[in-house]
């Protein structure tokens, strides 16, 4: 079910890309130092769109390896506290007798 739900989204969302790619045919002229080019304005801002997504894409990255990586951190701590916690209990257990 979950399939068809994702394929009718994609169906639709690309329908529409159509509709915008056939509506804004024209063609906006990048100046650049070296040149000048010419692409379509439907095309220019898929590519802006894109851009901008890997670009999030990169910065969240760094924020989840960050986060992995002291997540690990406090896991290995955890492990030590409660190794040191069971050596406790075994010393009290013992020295109780």
């Amino acid at each position: 079910m979950r399939r068809i739900f994702y394929f009718f989204i994609f169906i639709v969302v690309f329908v529409l890309g159509l509709t915008f790619a056939g509506r804004h045919a024209e063609s906006v002229a990048i100046d650049y130092h070296f040149g000048q080019l010419h692409v379509p304005l439907s095309l220019l801002l898929a590519l802006i769109l894109m851009i901008g997504t890997i670009l999030g894409i990169l910065v969240s990255l760094i924020t989840i390896i960050r986060l992995k990586r002291e997540n690990r951190r406090l896991r290995k701590s955890i492990r030590w506290v409660e190794k040191e916690n069971a050596n406790l209990r075994t010393i009290s257990l013992k020295h109780g007798q």
